[in-house]
């Protein structure tokens, strides 16, 4: 928060003549730092940090905490043969094992349960999933919603580099045919911070907009301006770009959805 707050404050124009030039030149600033021309911007680390604390305070404002019952989650298991709580060992789909004799799983209805020997772990895991189950649909829809937003912003700075390493990834060879393209990771990394922040704006902006159609405008330019920065930053072929970005948003999609469930289980246990 102090980082972030530096750079929302600062008189020294840094900050506003970043933010004009990451959202109306494509790549440009990434080039620029790149190049070394980096005392007139502010850096990647500190505008990363200011972008996410607008974003997530904009969702802590605007999100409506859902109720299982909305049918936002639907979840085709098989329904356990008794109740999760206690002793009792349902048989509903085991959705994360510790070790090789405990497993957490759910049942259709999401409730959580423990099986597996009783010790001080299960026990203490028992007592927070069964306080969790009592609830009703839409406070168990509030504590999740609540913990999600807690620590998601966790979770998307672990992902940034994990989006930068796919990035690398998806451009590994020909590395003589375009000198100029970014080799090393700190490279792409830089590239991913000034994404990202470019993204953390547009959904902020897109989360306050009252019109729907200025949403879908929002998510137009979005995918217009990944794509032209991209070829920006990287040159080659536009194809080869498209092909590249299919790729890496396909393998982040699987990460961020991995963090986002693993996500559920400090929201139950920690609140």
């Amino acid at each position: 928060m102090r980082e972030a707050m530096g750079s929302l404050v600062s008189l020294d124009g840094r900050l506003w003549r970043t933010l004009r030039v990451m959202v109306t030149k494509p790549g440009f600033l990434t080039q620029e730092y790149l190049r070394g021309r980096r005392k007139y911007y502010v850096r990647p680390a500190r505008l990363y940090l200011a972008a996410s604390v607008l974003l997530f305070a904009v969702l802590k404002f605007t999100t409506v905490p859902f109720s299982f019952d909305d049918s936002v989650i639907k979840v085709d298991v098989p329904r356990p043969a008794v109740t999760p709580s206690g002793d009792a060992q349902p048989t509903g789909a085991d959705v994360l094992s510790l070790g090789d004799t405990i497993a957490i799983g759910m049942d259709h209805e999401l409730n959580f349960y423990v099986k597996g020997p009783k010790n001080a772990v299960t026990d203490q895991l028992r007592t927070r999933f069964d306080h969790f189950n009592k609830l009703s649909a839409r406070d168990r829809g509030k504590q999740l919603v609540s913990g999600l937003l807690q620590y998601a912003p966790y979770a998307m700075f672990v992902l940034l580099p994990v989006f930068a390493w796919l990035q690398q990834v998806s451009y590994i060879g020909r590395v003589r045919r375009y000198p100029g393209r970014p080799k090393r990771y700190i490279e792409h990394l830089v590239y991913a911070t000034h994404l990202h922040c470019v993204m953390f704006l547009a959904a902020a902006l897109a989360l306050l907009s009252p019109w729907d159609w200025l949403q879908w405008v929002i998510l137009a330019w979005l995918v217009w301006f990944v794509l032209r920065g991209k070829h920006a930053v990287y040159g080659g072929s536009r194809w080869g770009g498209l092909a590249r970005s299919l790729f890496v948003v396909v393998a982040y999609t699987a990460f961020m959805g991995a963090a986002l469930f693993v996500l559920i289980f400090p929201a139950i246990l920690l609140a």
